[in-house]
Parts: C-alpha cells; sequence; structure tokens
C-alpha cells in the first residue's frame, strides 16, 4: 500500500514538473514571436481591462488569426503567456514578418549546423571512454 501512494506521489510529482517546463517553453515561444511581430509593424493592445482580459483568453493562444474587417486584412495574434496582450497587424506587417521569421530560421539552422561541426571536429577521446 505504501509503495502505491509512493507511485501516486511521483506521478504527481513528475506531471506538475512536465507542465512547468511546458509553461515556461509557451512564455519564451511567446517572448520570441512577439519581437518578430512588433519588428515587423505589429501594434501591441494590452488586456488592461478585465473584458480585455476575459476576451484574449477567449481567443486561440500563440495563432495568428486572419480577419477580414470593413473589407480590411487583419492579423492578430493573442498573447496571455508572456505580455498578456494581443498584438494587431495589416497584410504588410505579417509579409515582414513571415521574412524575419525566415530569416531567423536560416540563423538557427545555420548556428545549429556550425554548432555539430564543431562538436564532429573535437577529439573526444581525449577525455576517456565513453562509457565513464
Amino acid at each position: 500500500m505504501l509503495t502505491v501512494r509512493k507511485a501516486e506521489l511521483l506521478l504527481v510529482f513528475a506531471t506538475a514538473f512536465a507542465l512547468g517546463g511546458c509553461a515556461a517553453m509557451r512564455r519564451r515561444e511567446a517572448r520570441d514571436t512577439g519581437d518578430l511581430l512588433i519588428s515587423a509593424g505589429f501594434t501591441t493592445r494590452p488586456a488592461d481591462t478585465p473584458e480585455r482580459v476575459q476576451q484574449l483568453h477567449a481567443m486561440p493562444s500563440l495563432k495568428l488569426v486572419l480577419e477580414s474587417k470593413d473589407g480590411n486584412v487583419v492579423y492578430r495574434y493573442a498573447d496571455p503567456y508572456s505580455c498578456d496582450c494581443l498584438y494587431v497587424g495589416d497584410q504588410q506587417a505579417y509579409a515582414q514578418y513571415k521574412r524575419l521569421a525566415l530569416e531567423k530560421q536560416i540563423a538557427d539552422e545555420r548556428l545549429e549546423a556550425a554548432e555539430a561541426e564543431e562538436s564532429a571536429a573535437m577529439d573526444w577521446t581525449l577525455w576517456g571512454p565513453w562509457w565513464w
């Protein structure tokens, strides 16, 4: 009986730890995307009233949503994790965002390739056998 209780506690702690990690990843994703959106020309609208907070949390989180308003195309990005705000942009800002996101992806891939190349060139035998 005591073993079952320990297993249950372990499961609860592991779940809490995993969820905490997921929340941190969402905050980082939101912050990084928010930086790109602002650089691209999106404006920030804070959720500074209870009504705005409620509406922000009802929107799809961390997803660019296309809306047509008065014949104009508007892009919205709800961020309840990092800034508790709504990013709003037009077609020009969206095109700029896509360009910046692609540039960032290419830069990240180049950095990853350079790090892998550096690791492959390192003489790991200096550190002894791998099983140590």
